[in-house]
């Protein structure tokens, strides 16, 4: 196997290059590059047949062209990052990383993922030179019109439960007394099945018959594809009953789908908004696990569906509010919390089932919410954090005051004040003043209610303390902003 490392840190891939040499004498080659304008040219040359690079170093303009590169590689690429960021989230899953590791590099995860590799390269290889171009794989991959599949003979696709039972379940198909009338063709993921038989009714007796038998022998589940349109190409085929497959996102396990039922997305836009983020934060201050949990069930409703990539980014969209909250509280000092949520992170943007991943949130932020609740007792919250979330939720109501916060929060506002200068720069009443002159501007800008009114829904009660407060910090006045 060819492994292609790309990062700036060649003291880290030295160490990575050391330790795979060390697992895997004599069975992997390596090449090290530590120059991004080197990686076009040395992927071209070396062609490697798996790829890790440090997805923090590739700018979006660049991602296209290092996509287009990729896509010519019949191995896998495999990324890291120094942060588990959003934006380095929307990275992988443009590239379509097989995964996305978090510096430091779980050294036994990357273990397990390049055996993954190396045991299907050889498979690919030897299909590969064995068959000749009218082989299965040719017609499989390449739309040739002459090859379509006679009356006689149904296409359908298997796919496992779990990846690594994959050369377990082949070798059992081998075996099966239904092996006589079928023939079977393994891919990366999935296994292509041929029934030799006109009637689709037989097949799906006998898939229904595979599916029992396989979760009694391996105790989990699979989900079937079957192509039952009408005659064409082997690979439209292909590409249909592997379209009917993605349900399984939303399905789960244990379901035989049909190419002939599709389903249709609906538009959705994955980012938070300003109103759902402050549904998210209040939800969590408040311990109303429920409120969170109906916000992510709505996306699972029954016979509507969304685009995988959305609702990953929808959802580590909520896991950045999820980190605000942990931050406020320092639960991120707590090594298992920040290993669950780093854990939790990738199973947003990797897990095959959906419905899996929502659960996987709701647990930890019921977690969250406990050990909060416990922080806020003993006193170990960030109440500077804090004292900004009342302001962002309050700053309309003209009462709100340092010693209201700091009653809120339960110290005394000679301590409030003195940690609010010092982490925000500048003293509480500044800071209010701020946030309420920014939302006045907003409304100036988009609206025509009038001075006095616009001051009134900003908590000012007196017009011309506000129209001097604003002339202070912008230069002129509310009216003057206006007309230019």
């Amino acid at each position: 196997m060819k492994l292609l490392l790309i990062d700036r840190d060649a003291t880290d891939l030295a160490g990575i290059k050391w330790f795979l040499h060390t697992y895997f004498p004599g069975d992997v080659y390596i090449e090290i590059c530590t120059n991004i304008s080197e990686v076009p040219q040395n992927i071209r040359q070396f062609e490697p047949d798996a790829i890790l690079l440090n997805i923090d170093l590739f700018p979006n303009n660049l991602l296209s062209t290092l996509y287009r590169d990729l896509q010519k590689l019949s191995g896998a690429i495999l990324a890291m990052t120094t942060e588990p960021l959003f934006k380095n989230a929307l990275k992988a899953i443009d590239l379509q990383v097989a995964h996305l590791f978090v510096k430091p590099i779980d050294l036994e995860v990357l273990k397990q993922k390049l055996t993954a590799i190396s045991l299907r390269t050889p498979q690919i290889k030897e299909y590969t030179q064995e068959n000749t171009k009218e082989s299965f794989y040719y017609q499989l991959f390449l739309d040739n019109k002459s090859s379509s599949i006679d009356t006689h003979i149904h296409f359908a696709m298997i796919e496992p439960e779990h990846n690594e039972t994959f050369n377990k379940l082949y070798n059992w198909l081998q075996q099966t007394p239904i092996h006589f009338h079928m023939k079977t063709y393994p891919l990366s993921n999935r296994i292509v099945c041929l029934f030799q038989t006109h009637d689709i009714k037989m097949v799906e007796k006998d898939v229904r018959t595979l599916m029992k038998e396989w979760r009694l022998i391996s105790n989990s589940s699979l989900n079937i594809g079957i192509y039952d349109g009408t005659a064409t190409t082997i690979k439209n085929m292909y590409t249909l009953t592997k379209r009917a497959l993605h349900q399984s996102f939303y399905e789960g396990f244990g379901h035989i789908f049909y190419a002939s039922k599709r389903y249709e997305t609906q538009p959705f836009d994955p980012l938070l908004t300003p109103e759902e983020q402050q549904l998210l934060i209040s939800s969590l201050e408040d311990g109303n696990l429920e409120v969170i949990k109906t916000f992510l069930y709505r996306l699972s409703n029954e016979g509507i569906y969304y685009e995988q990539d959305d609702l990953r980014i929808h959802l580590t969209s909520v896991l950045a509010q999820i980190r605000r909250f942990m931050l406020k509280y320092k639960l991120h000092e707590k090594a298992v919390i920040e290993q669950n949520y780093r854990q939790l992170f990738h199973l947003i943007i990797e897990h095959p089932i959906f419905y899996t991943i929502l659960n996987g949130i709701i647990s930890f932020t019921q977690t969250l919410i406990e050990l909060a609740r416990e922080a806020r007792i003993e006193k170990r919250a960030d109440y500077v954090e804090l004292a900004l979330e009342i302001i962002d939720q309050q700053f309309k109501d003209s009462s709100l005051s340092l010693p209201f916060v700091a009653h809120r929060l339960g110290i005394s506002p000679n301590y409030l004040s003195t940690i609010f200068s010092k982490k925000q720069g500048l003293p509480f009443k500044r800071y209010l003043q701020q946030i309420r002159i920014h939302h006045a501007i907003k409304m100036l800008l988009e609206t025509d209610f009038a001075i006095s009114e616009i001051a009134h829904l900003n908590g000012f009660d007196d017009p011309n303390y506000f129209i001097k407060i604003f002339k202070q910090q912008i230069g002129i006045t509310p009216n003057r902003y206006r007309k230019n």
